[in-house]
């Protein structure tokens, strides 16, 4: 099944996953993609359909936060990573607001979102919010969600540097209008780029892959896909799980 193949990376690749230290986002924060940018199969704000799942997939709790008119983003930012490490929840991730579900999106876009690390409850994260809510939150909203965690990491050709793959990534900007907010890190083998946010389409992976062998100049399939995080994840060749169990929290 492709969705196993992916998961196999060649070792070179990951040793070069292993040793990588990841670089501050190479593009501009992840508050205001479209959703259709992310999800690259046409699918509205619904959920992309993919075959890139098991430990690339995560299941996690997220924050929808609106705050009040003019208020600081850096100050909110701020003010909820010293709560979440005074409450012992845990680093907070920010992400794009189309990790939500379409039924959410409906109701609300929010201006900033917030995932909680994996293994902390909706539950968890509403009674976090509760207690900690920034006095420039307006309303917020508490979501299960499923988001993509993933690699894509590429080793160039005989005599395409590193560094020369990641020039020709961001001056072509594909990845850019793919993935929007990502991490790029430049390594004497290769270059990686991590991407953590809303599910990405098989078709949308595609791009990336290609987009990348175009600017290491090697074939598209030898740009491996591999988890940031070990585990069984989520397996979507069912469906997925419903996240209904844990209904959406609000204030």
């Amino acid at each position: 099944m492709m969705r196993r193949h992916h998961l196999l990376a060649a070792a070179a690749v990951a040793v070069l996953i292993l040793i990588g230290v990841w670089s501050a986002p190479t593009r501009p924060s992840a508050s205001s993609p479209s959703i259709s940018a992310i999800g690259g199969d046409d699918a509205g704000d619904a959920r992309a359909t993919t075959t890139y799942d098991g430990a690339m997939v995560r299941k996690r709790a997220a924050i929808a936060v609106h705050p009040v008119a003019g208020a600081d983003r850096a100050k909110i930012r701020s003010e909820l990573a010293a709560a979440a490490k005074k409450a012992d929840v845990g680093a907070l991730t920010e992400a794009t607001f189309a990790v939500f579900s379409e039924e959410m999106l409906n109701y609300l876009v929010p201006e900033m979102t917030f995932v909680l690390p994996e293994g902390v409850p909706v539950t968890r994260g509403e009674a976090f919010m509760r207690d900690h809510q920034p006095a420039d939150v307006a309303f917020y909203l508490v979501e299960p969600v499923l988001l993509h965690d993933l690699t894509f990491a590429v080793v160039p050709a005989a005599g395409v540097t590193p560094t020369a793959v990641r020039d020709a990534e961001d001056s072509e900007g594909i990845l850019a209008d793919t993935l929007n907010h990502y991490e790029t890190a430049v390594q004497s083998a290769g270059v990686t780029v991590r991407y953590f946010g809303a599910i990405l389409s098989d078709p949308a992976i595609a791009a990336v892959r290609d987009a990348m062998a175009r600017a290491a100049q090697v074939p598209a399939d030898r740009v491996q896909v591999t988890a940031n995080e070990p585990g069984p994840g989520i397996d979507l060749s069912n469906g997925g799980p419903l996240l209904d169990d844990e209904s959406p929290h609000h204030h």
